[in-house]
């Protein structure tokens, strides 16, 4: 058999050429990395069950060196972790977010604590949609949207006036008394509104007065002569010195509350709501016309969502009838959007507000007789 011819200490050459190589291999790795790896620790990193998110202050690097960033572990039960704290907790971007100047505002938390969140301001559509959807009044009817304050007391000047050119006079009385009772009881409405009103105008506090000297005047049976106009001349003086801020002597005493249906005849206010849809019919045919006369518009129909909303209120018979009420609602939501077509000159939107007026009134008379 052959042998190699070389040997030593009984093993073949190669062996040996194999283990100089190896050895020389350890010598070199060693001079390259000039360290040992770094000891690694055994100490599991703290889980914490649920930290607070915390907003880093922020930090001005001072060493221009890259720094390794650090790969997310995952917990066991498969949450991304950084060092025991979960992932979602740290930024993308810290400097980005130590940069942002956007102003932030206290936010009341359980517990009288504060926390700061970033404030934004609201799209257009936004304002569009919150203006459009008002917030009901705690407790009772959202009057401040139905028939605001400055309406309101607008239309209670133009009963004013009215009531002082028809009352000039024993003559005058003649001509207009049919009609008085349709505006007292129409002032008693909105007098009585005004004192639940949350806004305030110069006659509030003297509005229940308003109201019932108004309701008195309703109640009488007018007729033709001196008499008649004698028996309510003392309270439309009276009515006139409130309207314009003052109370006047010997008024009677008056309730704070009282129920609406007790100084305002369903009758009247209809006959209301018939003389303000037809002006609107016949006054506001095309869009210059809308435009011309907007502020009346509005007024009007103001008005005619605040009357919707009068006899459906406790006191008249109809707070329960489910036919009633979905005549009067809607003819109110019908009123509303007649104020804010007119307000944005939209004839066609405006339009079709007063058509929905007329369908509303038409199958309640078909169906309900005063």
């Amino acid at each position: 058999m052959n042998r190699p011819a070389f040997r030593w200490d009984g093993k073949p050459f190669y062996f040996l050429f194999v283990l100089i190589c190896s050895t020389l291999g350890s010598v070199i790795l060693t001079g390259c990395g000039g360290s040992e790896p770094a000891p690694v620790t055994s100490q599991p990193a703290p889980q914490p069950t649920t930290p607070a998110p915390v907003t880093p202050p922020p930090q001005v690097a001072q060493n221009t060196q890259s720094t390794p960033v650090k790969e997310p572990a995952k917990q066991d039960d498969g949450r991304k972790m950084i060092d025991g704290i979960p992932y979602d907790v740290w930024f993308d971007n810290p400097l980005a977010v130590a940069g942002n100047q956007q102003a932030v505002s206290p936010v009341a938390l359980p517990g009288n604590t504060v926390a700061a969140t970033p404030t934004s301001t609201p799209s257009a559509t936004e304002m569009k949609t919150a203006d459009s959807q008002p917030a009901s009044a705690a407790g009772g009817v959202d009057w401040k949207t139905i028939i605001p304050m400055p309406v309101l007391d607008s239309l209670v000047k133009d009963i004013r006036n009215r009531l002082t050119k028809n009352m000039q006079s024993v003559g005058t009385y003649n001509t207009s008394y049919l009609e008085l009772p349709t505006f007292t009881s129409t002032l008693a409405a909105l007098a009585g509104i005004a004192t639940e009103h949350p806004d305030d105008i110069g006659w509030k506090k003297n509005a229940k007065y308003l109201r019932d000297l108004a309701a008195g005047i309703s109640s009488k049976q007018l007729m033709r002569g001196a008499k008649s106009y004698r028996e309510i001349q003392v309270p439309y003086e009276q009515m006139i010195v409130i309207m314009n801020g003052s109370l006047p002597a010997g008024v009677p005493d008056s309730e704070d509350k009282k129920p609406l249906s007790d100084v305002a005849s369903m009758g009247d206010l209809m006959k209301r709501i018939d003389i303000a849809s037809k002006w609107l019919k016949s006054n506001v045919g095309n869009a210059d016309a809308l435009k011309s006369e907007k502020e009346k518009v509005i007024e009007e129909a103001h008005l005619l969502a605040a009357v919707a909303k009068v006899i459906t209120t406790e006191g008249y018979g109809y707070v329960d009838d489910k036919g009633f009420l979905g005549h009067a609602n809607p003819m109110m939501e019908a009123s509303l959007q007649m104020v804010e077509a007119a307000k944005a000159d939209n004839f066609p939107e405006f339009d079709k507000g007063l058509t929905r007026v007329y369908k509303a009134c038409t199958e309640c008379h078909s169906e309900y007789k005063e």
